[in-house]
């Protein structure tokens, strides 16, 4: 919305504010799923039956035409790559690998430089970044329309149509203080069935509410923030609460899904959870398939796992080219996450790879002198055996040192569950890192609605890689 826009909505009354949303709705349903959408959503669902070199000349036919037009339109990289002498139009694999990477940092910095197609003419997604700094990402409506298209012909694997009651837990700024002071936590878009919850307000107190309507309204569908449905879900099955209907799937967004909160989530909602990858800026997707694995979406990008050395490995760091990020271009972008990819066989339908695990964001990490570098995946099973913790958060200001909030409940006992938690933090830290746990009533969300379970400020200041 824009902030007259804005200012109207938040002055309504309830009633009228959701027509708002509606009326919004409408429009952004035009830019979305207009244009080419259709198009490109036929054309993802035959090219996952093509074969392995039919997607292999689709691939680079696709990549040739992404690195001419952001050669052509594109300030920062038209000078970047002027002395490489590549021919663009030809290029194969081993030249695509002499390109320079590209860093967040660098797109920051840059950006302007890098867009080739005018702000004022492009449709605008913000994403805001681990130290806060915001990144202003244009697309063109073609672009736009063929990532709704992937992200709806991924939900369809799971019976996902556009138009069922769906519940989207949504980090927007939706709500009033008369809506917070009625425990009234949603807004409903009666055009295109969904209703909205806001994420800022999940808390213990307050979950009732939400579960409460949620059995009024009856999505079909759940979608939104990871953190958010999980924490409804771990609400609801501590104090008993339940579902009154069975909703056909989760789709999960945003946030890195643990294995703890798929399985609260599975258990709570009733239906399968499935999984997605990408990024406000652009990136490529991973997807799951029906056979529960996370695969590259071959047709929306390349995908390179690198060592610091910029060697292909196994488990690495992931940098990304992205066929649908033409107007802000993407081009061996180091997002900042770690992945695995699978190196097994695996049986399973789809000739795309097969990504093993995501690991989070590089920076999303703890680090110790004694074992390393410890991603989110790692530290999160530091309260495997330790009851009663609803939430934690590991904050790292110095190499040294850790800071460990706690959110716990009545179930969690002194001299045995807080024994048990710092053993599955030493067993991962080590013993000389200095641990500090500090027990505290609540730990809010970041400003766009996730929850961030390590922030490490070390790296920031001391530019650890």
């Amino acid at each position: 919305m824009n902030r007259f826009y804005e200012q109207i909505y938040k002055s309504s009354p309830f009633t009228l504010a959701n027509l708002l949303i509606s009326l919004h709705n409408i429009r952004q349903y035009q830019i979305r799923h207009g244009g080419v959408y259709q198009k490109f959503l036929e054309y993802f669902r035959e090219t996952e039956k093509w074969t392995s070199e039919e997607i292999e000349n689709e691939r680079i036919k696709r990549l040739r035409q992404l690195l001419l037009h952001t050669y052509r339109y594109s300030k920062y990289y038209h000078e970047k790559w002027a002395d490489l002498k590549i021919d663009l139009a030809h290029l194969g694999w081993d030249e695509f690998r002499q390109l320079p990477v590209i860093t967040r940092e660098e797109l920051q910095e840059n950006v302007r430089d890098v867009y080739t197609i005018h702000p004022h003419k492009a449709i605008k997604f913000e994403t805001g970044g681990t130290t806060g700094r915001t990144l202003l990402a244009c697309f063109s409506p073609h672009n736009v329309q063929e990532r709704f298209a992937m992200v709806d012909h991924f939900r369809s694997r799971f019976g996902f149509q556009f138009g069922e009651k769906t519940a989207w837990f949504t980090s927007k700024d939706i709500l009033t203080a008369k809506d917070v002071s009625k425990n009234r936590f949603w807004r409903t878009d009666y055009k295109h069935n969904i209703q909205y919850y806001s994420t800022f307000y999940i808390q213990p107190q307050n979950v009732p509410y939400y579960i409460d309507n949620l059995n009024r309204y009856q999505p079909s569908f759940f979608s939104g923030i990871t953190s958010s449905l999980a924490e409804v879900a771990q609400c609801g099955l501590k104090a008993g609460l339940k579902l009154n209907f069975k909703p056909k799937a989760v789709f999960p967004t945003a946030d890195m899904l643990l294995k703890d909160d798929r399985d609260a989530m599975e258990a709570f909602y009733g239906c399968g959870v499935y999984d997605q990858y990408a990024s406000s800026e652009g990136a490529p997707f991973i997807t799951q398939c029906k056979n529960g694995h996370m695969h590259t979406e071959l047709m929306s990008g390349i995908f390179e796992v690198l060592d610091c050395q910029q060697t292909p490995v196994n488990c690495g760091e992931l940098v990304v080219t992205s066929f649908t990020s033409e107007g802000t271009p993407l081009i061996r972008y180091r997002i900042g996450d770690l992945i695995e990819m699978e190196s097994g066989p695996v049986d399973c339908q789809s000739n795309f790879p097969i990504v093993k695990t995501i690991h989070g964001r590089t920076n999303d990490c703890v680090i110790s002198r004694e074992t390393g570098k410890l991603s989110v995946v790692n530290m999160v099973h530091s309260v495997k055996h330790v009851n009663g913790v609803l939430r934690f958060q590991i904050i790292q200001n110095e190499l040294d040192s850790i800071q460990v909030k706690v959110v716990k409940t009545d179930e969690f006992k002194i001299g045995k569950d807080d024994i048990w938690l710092m053993k599955g933090l030493r067993t991962r830290l080590g013993n000389e890192m200095d641990i500090e746990i500090d027990y505290v009533d609540d730990i809010p969300r970041e400003q766009n609605g996730k929850f961030r379970l390590i922030k490490n400020y070390c790296l920031e200041k001391n530019h650890i890689q």
